[in-house]
Protein backbone atom coordinates (compact mmCIF):
# COMPACT_ATOMS: atom_id res chain seq x y z
CA UNK A 1 0.00 0.00 0.00
CA UNK A 2 1.59 3.43 -1.11
CA UNK A 3 1.18 6.14 1.90
CA UNK A 4 1.52 9.93 1.27
CA UNK A 5 4.09 11.13 4.10
CA UNK A 6 3.41 14.71 5.63
CA UNK A 7 6.10 16.97 5.28
CA UNK A 8 6.67 17.60 9.04
CA UNK A 9 5.65 14.60 10.66
CA UNK A 10 9.51 14.34 11.84
CA UNK A 11 9.53 10.53 10.56
CA UNK A 12 11.64 9.09 7.86
CA UNK A 13 10.12 7.29 5.19
CA UNK A 14 11.44 4.21 3.24
CA UNK A 15 9.68 2.48 0.22
CA UNK A 16 11.55 -0.84 -1.72
CA UNK A 17 10.83 -1.55 -5.35
CA UNK A 18 11.98 -4.62 -7.60
CA UNK A 19 14.29 -3.21 -10.29
CA UNK A 20 13.64 -5.91 -13.18
CA UNK A 21 12.77 -4.53 -16.67
CA UNK A 22 12.80 -0.60 -15.59
CA UNK A 23 14.92 0.36 -17.83
CA UNK A 24 12.94 -0.84 -20.49
CA UNK A 25 9.33 0.41 -18.80
CA UNK A 26 10.31 3.50 -16.84
CA UNK A 27 12.96 5.25 -18.52
CA UNK A 28 10.76 7.57 -20.18
CA UNK A 29 10.27 9.01 -16.42
CA UNK A 30 13.67 9.84 -15.95
CA UNK A 31 15.26 13.80 -17.36
CA UNK A 32 17.66 13.95 -20.34
CA UNK A 33 20.93 13.72 -18.03
CA UNK A 34 19.55 10.73 -16.31
CA UNK A 35 18.91 8.83 -19.48
CA UNK A 36 22.68 9.28 -20.50
CA UNK A 37 23.58 8.11 -17.40
CA UNK A 38 21.72 5.18 -17.54
CA UNK A 39 23.28 4.63 -21.14
CA UNK A 40 27.31 4.72 -19.73
CA UNK A 41 26.32 1.78 -17.78
CA UNK A 42 27.29 -1.52 -19.71
CA UNK A 43 25.31 -3.96 -18.05
CA UNK A 44 21.54 -4.12 -18.30
CA UNK A 45 21.27 -4.98 -14.96
CA UNK A 46 22.89 -1.97 -13.33
CA UNK A 47 20.41 -0.21 -15.85
CA UNK A 48 17.63 -1.32 -14.24
CA UNK A 49 18.57 -0.49 -11.01
CA UNK A 50 19.64 2.82 -11.52
CA UNK A 51 16.31 3.94 -13.57
CA UNK A 52 14.35 2.15 -11.06
CA UNK A 53 16.09 4.16 -8.53
CA UNK A 54 15.48 7.45 -10.23
CA UNK A 55 12.00 6.22 -11.34
CA UNK A 56 10.49 5.37 -7.76
CA UNK A 57 12.25 8.29 -6.34
CA UNK A 58 10.81 10.36 -8.79
CA UNK A 59 6.85 9.38 -8.59
CA UNK A 60 6.79 9.48 -4.55
CA UNK A 61 8.11 12.58 -4.94
CA UNK A 62 5.52 14.10 -7.89
CA UNK A 63 2.86 12.20 -5.40
CA UNK A 64 4.22 14.87 -3.04
CA UNK A 65 4.00 17.30 -5.03
CA UNK A 66 0.86 16.79 -7.09
CA UNK A 67 2.93 17.00 -10.05
CA UNK A 68 4.23 14.18 -12.78
CA UNK A 69 7.16 12.17 -12.40
CA UNK A 70 9.13 13.65 -15.37
CA UNK A 71 8.57 17.10 -13.89
CA UNK A 72 10.30 16.56 -10.78
CA UNK A 73 13.44 18.41 -10.12
CA UNK A 74 16.28 15.96 -8.99
CA UNK A 75 20.12 17.35 -8.36
CA UNK A 76 23.27 15.31 -7.73
CA UNK A 77 26.13 17.54 -8.22
CA UNK A 78 29.09 15.43 -6.97
CA UNK A 79 30.66 18.29 -4.37
CA UNK A 80 34.14 17.41 -5.88
CA UNK A 81 33.42 17.34 -9.45
CA UNK A 82 30.00 18.73 -9.86
CA UNK A 83 29.56 15.53 -12.54
CA UNK A 84 25.70 14.43 -11.93
CA UNK A 85 26.82 11.48 -9.86
CA UNK A 86 26.32 12.68 -5.99
CA UNK A 87 23.24 12.49 -3.59
CA UNK A 88 19.85 13.32 -4.78
CA UNK A 89 18.46 16.63 -3.72
CA UNK A 90 15.08 17.94 -4.73
CA UNK A 91 15.66 21.57 -5.21
CA UNK A 92 12.72 23.71 -3.77
CA UNK A 93 11.35 21.26 -1.71
CA UNK A 94 12.71 20.36 2.27
CA UNK A 95 12.65 16.79 1.38
CA UNK A 96 15.76 14.87 1.70
CA UNK A 97 16.42 11.95 -0.30
CA UNK A 98 18.28 9.15 -0.46
CA UNK A 99 17.93 5.97 -2.88
CA UNK A 100 20.34 2.65 -2.89
CA UNK A 101 20.32 -0.40 -4.99
CA UNK A 102 21.88 -3.97 -4.64
CA UNK A 103 20.16 -7.31 -6.22
CA UNK A 104 17.20 -7.25 -7.31
CA UNK A 105 16.10 -4.55 -5.20
CA UNK A 106 15.80 -0.52 -5.15
CA UNK A 107 15.12 1.79 -1.90
CA UNK A 108 13.98 4.99 -1.76
CA UNK A 109 14.13 7.05 1.34
CA UNK A 110 12.59 10.32 2.55
CA UNK A 111 12.34 12.42 5.07
CA UNK A 112 12.36 16.45 6.06
CA UNK A 113 13.85 15.73 9.49
CA UNK A 114 17.54 15.99 8.10
CA UNK A 115 19.82 14.92 6.05
CA UNK A 116 19.03 10.88 5.60
CA UNK A 117 20.77 7.97 3.87
CA UNK A 118 19.67 4.28 3.31
CA UNK A 119 21.96 1.37 1.79
CA UNK A 120 21.22 -1.93 1.03
CA UNK A 121 22.96 -4.47 0.06
CA UNK A 122 22.45 -8.45 -1.19
CA UNK A 123 24.48 -10.69 1.17
CA UNK A 124 27.49 -12.41 -1.01
CA UNK A 125 28.03 -15.39 0.83
CA UNK A 126 30.90 -16.20 -1.55
CA UNK A 127 33.09 -12.43 -0.83
CA UNK A 128 36.50 -13.19 0.49
CA UNK A 129 35.29 -11.52 4.01
CA UNK A 130 39.00 -11.68 5.96
CA UNK A 131 39.92 -9.44 2.41
CA UNK A 132 37.36 -7.28 3.28
CA UNK A 133 37.20 -6.45 6.68
CA UNK A 134 40.22 -4.25 6.78
CA UNK A 135 38.16 -1.82 4.63
CA UNK A 136 35.36 -1.46 6.59
CA UNK A 137 35.66 -2.48 10.57
CA UNK A 138 37.18 0.09 12.71
CA UNK A 139 40.29 -1.02 15.04
CA UNK A 140 37.82 -1.63 18.28
CA UNK A 141 35.35 -3.97 15.77
CA UNK A 142 37.92 -6.12 14.48
CA UNK A 143 39.24 -6.59 17.87
CA UNK A 144 36.12 -7.91 19.34
CA UNK A 145 35.52 -10.18 16.61
CA UNK A 146 31.63 -8.78 16.35
CA UNK A 147 31.56 -9.36 12.85
CA UNK A 148 32.30 -13.16 11.85
CA UNK A 149 29.84 -14.10 9.28
CA UNK A 150 28.38 -12.83 6.12
CA UNK A 151 25.06 -11.10 8.00
CA UNK A 152 27.34 -9.80 11.05
CA UNK A 153 29.62 -8.19 8.44
CA UNK A 154 26.71 -6.70 6.24
CA UNK A 155 24.92 -5.02 8.45
CA UNK A 156 27.91 -2.90 9.99
CA UNK A 157 28.47 -2.52 6.37
CA UNK A 158 25.46 -0.96 5.71
CA UNK A 159 24.82 0.93 8.84
CA UNK A 160 27.98 2.44 8.14
CA UNK A 161 27.31 3.21 4.02
CA UNK A 162 23.99 4.70 5.34
CA UNK A 163 25.27 7.07 7.62
CA UNK A 164 28.34 8.42 4.86
CA UNK A 165 25.44 8.56 2.58
CA UNK A 166 23.47 10.59 4.88
CA UNK A 167 26.67 13.12 5.06
CA UNK A 168 26.58 13.38 1.48
CA UNK A 169 30.36 11.92 1.26
CA UNK A 170 30.00 8.42 0.00
CA UNK A 171 33.21 6.18 0.57
CA UNK A 172 35.44 9.46 -0.01
CA UNK A 173 35.14 9.12 3.76
CA UNK A 174 36.96 5.51 5.07
CA UNK A 175 34.34 3.20 6.98
CA UNK A 176 37.11 2.19 9.30
CA UNK A 177 37.10 5.57 10.56
CA UNK A 178 33.56 4.47 12.67
CA UNK A 179 32.93 2.57 14.75
CA UNK A 180 28.77 0.99 15.35
CA UNK A 181 27.59 -1.23 17.74
CA UNK A 182 27.28 -4.95 17.39
CA UNK A 183 24.82 -6.44 14.64
CA UNK A 184 22.78 -7.69 17.14
CA UNK A 185 22.29 -4.25 19.43
CA UNK A 186 20.07 -1.44 18.56
CA UNK A 187 21.98 0.59 15.83
CA UNK A 188 23.91 3.24 16.98
CA UNK A 189 27.58 5.08 15.95
CA UNK A 190 29.67 4.95 18.51
CA UNK A 191 32.35 6.59 17.47
CA UNK A 192 33.59 8.84 14.81
CA UNK A 193 37.15 9.75 14.06
CA UNK A 194 36.67 12.32 11.61
CA UNK A 195 33.21 14.01 12.90
CA UNK A 196 32.83 13.41 16.87
CA UNK A 197 30.35 16.02 16.72
CA UNK A 198 28.06 13.81 14.66
CA UNK A 199 28.00 11.02 17.20
CA UNK A 200 24.98 12.01 19.04
CA UNK A 201 22.96 13.44 16.27
CA UNK A 202 22.75 10.00 14.02
CA UNK A 203 19.58 8.55 14.19
CA UNK A 204 19.70 5.06 12.93
CA UNK A 205 17.36 1.90 12.04
CA UNK A 206 18.13 -1.53 10.57
CA UNK A 207 15.51 -2.33 7.59
CA UNK A 208 14.79 -6.32 6.67
CA UNK A 209 13.34 -5.67 3.03
CA UNK A 210 14.07 -9.32 1.73
CA UNK A 211 15.86 -12.42 2.70
CA UNK A 212 19.39 -12.11 1.77
CA UNK A 213 19.51 -8.58 2.02
CA UNK A 214 20.45 -5.97 4.71
CA UNK A 215 19.65 -2.85 4.76
CA UNK A 216 20.03 0.29 6.81
CA UNK A 217 18.96 4.11 7.18
CA UNK A 218 20.18 6.85 9.26
CA UNK A 219 19.61 10.37 9.38
CA UNK A 220 21.43 13.75 11.08
CA UNK A 221 19.09 15.41 13.43
CA UNK A 222 18.82 16.69 16.90
CA UNK A 223 15.62 14.88 17.77
CA UNK A 224 14.78 11.71 17.64
CA UNK A 225 13.23 10.33 14.26
CA UNK A 226 10.42 7.80 14.04
CA UNK A 227 10.79 5.26 10.93
CA UNK A 228 8.26 4.06 8.50
CA UNK A 229 8.94 1.44 6.15
CA UNK A 230 6.28 1.12 3.66
CA UNK A 231 7.43 -2.12 1.80
CA UNK A 232 8.05 -3.50 -2.14
CA UNK A 233 5.95 -0.97 -4.30
CA UNK A 234 5.48 -2.03 -7.17
CA UNK A 235 6.81 0.40 -9.96
CA UNK A 236 3.42 -0.14 -11.77
CA UNK A 237 1.15 0.39 -8.58
CA UNK A 238 -1.86 1.96 -9.64
CA UNK A 239 -1.13 4.88 -6.91
CA UNK A 240 2.28 5.83 -8.70
CA UNK A 241 0.93 5.27 -11.84
CA UNK A 242 -1.76 7.76 -11.22
CA UNK A 243 1.52 10.11 -9.86
CA UNK A 244 2.84 9.48 -13.43
CA UNK A 245 -0.13 10.53 -14.96
CA UNK A 246 -1.12 13.56 -13.05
Amino acid sequence: MYDRPREHDGTCHIWWAAVHGAARSRRHLLSPAERERSDTLRQTADQDRFVAGRALLRTLVANLLATTANRVIVGSSCPDCLRPHGKPTLPGTRWEASISHSGNLVAVALSTAGPVGVDVELIDEALPLEELRPQVLSAAEAAVRAYDTPRTFFRAWTRKEAVLKAMGTGLRVPMTRMTVTAADAPPAVTSFQDRPELVGRIRMADLDPAPGYSASVAVISDVPVRYADHGITGLDSPALSAAEAR
